[in-house]
């Protein structure tokens, strides 16, 4: 069981750490709404990836009824995804840029942030298909509901800690420095997890 947590929990975050829509959207709310707004935005962004987590889990919940081999087509799914979006993240060939000047202005607010990192996420198509491979995954390992809740708890908080913290260190000339110097190399561990892990999938849902 930990071995599960262990690979999904580092797919999940690997991804999150490759700049992607909502890091452009936190960046965004950041420069024209102030920190509160961005915070907000960083909440909302987590209540969509959870809101996504339960849909996918009450889907895949429904799959041994309505077809036998439901687990084997998700898997295979969810694999050929992955390594789509790992060939994606290793031949992207990118420049990240970063506004120098953050926080010009502060009309903005939590709730207002909220709703917007919400409509934001939960309007993305690949959020959902995203999780739908995780938990191909870990639908390999037979684990107990109480340990999938404990998955989805865990991939919620870190959506939310992470991109919360992200705000704080954009901030910071440094980490906004290394950051952008590091764009390709975050891609490229991306790439390869996501590849990895589809193949890993595609292996277990064809032999």
């Amino acid at each position: 069981m930990f071995a599960a947590f262990a690979l999904v929990a580092s797919t999940h975050f690997a991804a999150l750490l490759s700049p992607g829509p909502d890091f452009f959207l936190l960046i965004r709310a950041a420069l024209l709404r102030g920190r509160r707004h961005a915070d907000g935005c960083a909440a909302g962004i987590a209540l969509a990836n959870l809101a996504s987590m339960l849909l996918v889990l009450f889907v895949l919940g429904l799959l041994p009824e309505v077809a036998s081999h439901g687990l084997r087509v998700v898997q295979l799914l969810g694999g050929v995804y992955f390594v789509w979006l790992g060939a994606q993240a290793l031949r992207a060939r990118r420049e990240l840029e970063i506004p120098t000047d953050l926080g010009l202005q502060r009309s903005g607010g939590f709730l207002r942030g909220m709703r917007e990192g919400l409509l934001a996420s939960s309007l993305n198509p690949k959020l959902p298909i995203f999780y739908t491979g995780l938990f191909g995954v870990l639908g390999q390992f037979h684990l107990p509901g109480w340990a999938l809740g404990v998955c989805v708890l865990w991939m919620g908080a870190v959506v939310l800690l992470w991109d919360m913290a992200l705000v704080r260190l954009l901030d910071r000339p440094r980490w906004r420095g290394w950051l952008k110097r590091r764009v390709t190399a975050l891609d490229r561990l991306c790439g390869g997890l996501l590849l990895a892990l589809g193949g890993w999938l595609l292996w277990s849902g064809l032999r």
